[in-house]
């Protein structure tokens, strides 16, 4: 009852904020108020492209403009500023939880989680990774398989880099399903990537949590699910997080695995792109002689790390 609660009153927030945005009583002026800005704010802010905290007002203001034309230019839509239909679509679109632009690596001792940036997260020369999945969340053979196909996909497209399964606790790259608090931003969110720093120590792992409320399409069923009817290819998104710890950040090209969200016409996407496959070679070759990572899109440096992903099974649904 009360997941059933908080997703209709996640989906009246969001369809009232779209509707006020769409049809505004009167028209715009700077410092106007609409109400439920605030979680459009919220999520530019999420993803990189407004550089505030919040909370977050419903007043409107340049940097919120700002923010929502380099959204509209990374995502090739009309470059204006205005929160116009094309845009909230695209918004309301699923997508990965790790910010498009204006993030960096910053992991220390008082920072022990961070977002992915470059391979920088694992040691200078190390070509074998070990990966290992949550025991708590007994997945399956059908979806752990799954991972294990990812892997061996991008290992053979590296070239370079190997990946051995071993026990969770002793992984580079931890492997589980989460459950977020479910405000509204989270809703849209399917999974995130990031990198962890055990305490006192200076091991790192990448951790690749995923929303364990969705349901998840495997290659072996029998019919292609669609999100609309809240129902994500596994490997897909498999795929896409793998590519970040990598060393891959965000691409703007349709066609690339690590494009930010999950289009309606690419709702399954496994192959390695043209783009994808060029950016990897040229990080690792230059790996070979020098740490360095690969950039997408609009970055500068800042920090911010969206922390609402916590483990276990109950989560708001996603919105229809």
């Amino acid at each position: 009852v009360a997941k059933k609660v908080a997703k209709e009153t996640a989906k009246s927030v969001l369809n009232y904020t779209i509707n006020k945005i769409e049809n505004p009583e009167e028209p715009s002026l700077p410092e106007e108020e609409i109400d439920g800005l605030y979680i459009i704010k919220e999520y530019l802010s999420d993803f990189g492209y407004l550089q505030q905290h919040g909370p977050f007002n419903n007043l409107t203001n340049n940097e919120t403009t700002s923010a929502i034309e380099i959204y509209q230019r990374n995502f090739n839509l009309q470059a204006k500023g205005n929160l116009n239909i094309e845009t909230l679509q695209q918004i309301l679109i699923p997508r990965c939880g790790v910010p498009d632009i204006n993030f960096e690596y910053n992991l220390s001792g008082t920072n022990t989680m961070s977002w992915p940036k470059g391979n920088m997260w694992f040691p200078k020369g190390k070509t074998n990774l070990t990966y290992g999945f949550a025991p708590e969340n007994k997945i399956p053979l059908n979806a752990t398989k799954v991972f294990r196909n990812a892997l061996t996909r991008w290992s053979t497209t590296t070239k370079v880099l190997n990946f051995t399964e071993t026990s969770y606790d002793d992984a580079n790259i931890k492997i589980g399903f989460y459950n977020s608090v479910g405000d509204v931003v989270d809703e849209i969110v399917v999974g995130d990537t990031i990198i962890s720093l055990e305490l006192n120590s200076s091991v790192n792992s990448g951790v690749i949590r995923l929303d364990a409320s969705k349901y998840w399409i495997l290659p072996t069923d029998n019919y292609t699910g669609s999100w609309q009817d809240g129902e994500f290819d596994l490997e897909t998104v498999a795929m896409h997080q793998i590519g970040h710890l990598l060393g891959l950040d965000h691409s703007f090209e349709n066609d690339s695995i690590m494009y930010p969200a999950i289009l309606p016409s690419q709702q399954r996407k496994v192959q390695i792109s043209v783009s994808d496959n060029e950016t990897i070679h040229r990080l690792y070759t230059i790996t070979n002689t020098t740490k360095a990572d690969a950039n997408y899109g609009y970055v500068e440096s800042s920090s911010g790390l969206i922390t609402s992903l916590f483990l276990g099974f109950a989560f708001v649904a996603m919105l229809n």
